[in-house]
């Protein structure tokens, strides 16, 4: 069984209270109130799952994360975010727009499942794409179009979630094949 420390936990509580925050949008007594119950209930009924290792590899998550580099990709993903949105509205409101909506298989070779799951959702997040299965080390995404999907296999994305667990500077993605499907 793995420990926690009382540092993994005050980092999570920190992060939680601040996604409560930024979420709810009310800064004052009561609402702050409600988040740190809200909070403490939910660690404290999880700590019991917490303590389980899932992968045979897997480790803390805090402790193989940059978190200089972290934060730096919430905002490089936040960005993303945002022009992808841009592309998407466009597609709606315009639909002459031509879209090819595709399914996209690759290899991605990344140290381990958070990596994986970062990357996974990551891609769903920026509209117009969406990790439909990661299994091992292959992952399957659907794509609104070429533009959505650009940034997958140019491997600038999976580039910079490697970057996060490593200084490596190599290729992540391989075996890419893409499907066009029909409307």
């Amino acid at each position: 069984m793995k420990s926690y420390s009382i540092y993994h936990s005050f980092v999570l509580f920190v992060s939680l209270m601040f996604f409560w925050l930024v979420m709810s949008g009310y800064f004052d007594a009561l609402h702050i109130g409600f988040g740190v119950i809200s909070i403490g209930t939910v660690m404290v009924f999880f700590h019991s799952i917490r303590r389980h290792a899932f992968f045979e590899e897997e480790k803390s998550p805090l402790k193989s994360v940059n978190p200089i580099r972290f934060i730096s990709y919430v905002f490089w993903v936040i960005w993303e975010i945002f022009k992808s949105g841009i592309f998407v509205a466009k597609v709606i409101l315009k639909p002459s727009m031509p879209i090819e909506p595709s399914i996209l298989t690759f290899k991605a070779d990344l140290p381990g499942p958070y990596a994986k799951m970062l990357l996974g959702n990551s891609i769903t997040l920026t509209p117009g794409t969406l990790t439909v299965d990661i299994e091992d080390d292959l992952f399957t995404v659907h794509a609104l179009s070429r533009e959505t999907y650009a940034g997958i296999i140019d491997d600038s994305m999976p580039k910079k979630v490697l970057s996060l667990y490593s200084d490596e500077k190599r290729p992540v993605i391989s075996d890419v094949k893409i499907t066009h499907t029909n409307l």
